[in-house]
């Protein structure tokens, strides 16, 4: 186990040395921010206080501390409280019990990830076949029962439409001759 002095950073005392690993690395974020960052324009400290919230940038006190320091400078500064973001604790503080608490989300290793993607593909390429089969039935129906020629039914709308023809030919043909009957004209 380690002792008291290696698990204290910065006034805090830590759970183990990891933290304090991590404790130590955000103290160099910070020292970095600070170095590279023009503190004085306060849209950019507003930006980059925005950022680091939605990175998730932070997870220590040291962390969290500083982002408090930059919520409280906008807010002297005159920016509306309400217009900056709260400093988000990712952590609860109660003890909890393991068999009440949310499981966390399944991680997958790359292996599964990638047989999960090509189940995902498979699944997405049966799905537009069967919608691409549909389709090709439906037009395949619409050909058929369709009423203007085309390369299946050319044929018959074709002759219907000369039967059609040669049977309104043989009518007129009809009509003219019997008007000849009956004004007795002879050829």
């Amino acid at each position: 186990m380690a002792n008291r002095e290696e698990l204290t950073f910065d006034g805090f005392v830590f759970a183990n040395r990891e933290d304090v690993e991590v404790a130590k690395n955000e103290a160099k974020k910070i020292a970095y921010i600070e170095n590279h960052t023009d503190t004085s324009n306060l849209g950019n400290m507003k930006t980059v206080y925005e950022k680091l919230i939605e990175t998730r940038t932070f997870s220590t006190p040291i962390g969290f501390l500083y982002l408090r320091e930059i919520r409280e400078a906008l807010i002297k500064a005159g920016y509306p409280e309400e217009s900056i973001p709260a400093v988000p604790l990712y952590t609860t503080f109660r003890r909890i019990s393991l068999k009440d608490s949310p499981k966390p989300p399944r991680r997958f290793t790359e292996k599964e990830k990638e047989e999960l993607s090509l189940k995902q593909r498979y699944r997405n390429s049966v799905i537009i076949a069967a919608i691409f089969g549909l389709l090709a039935a439906i037009m395949l129906i619409i050909t058929l029962n369709g009423t203007t020629p085309n390369a299946i039914n050319y044929k018959n709308a074709i002759t219907n439409q000369y039967a059609s023809w040669e049977q309104e030919l043989s009518e007129r043909e009809a009509a003219v001759r019997e008007k000849e009957r009956e004004l007795n004209i002879m050829r």
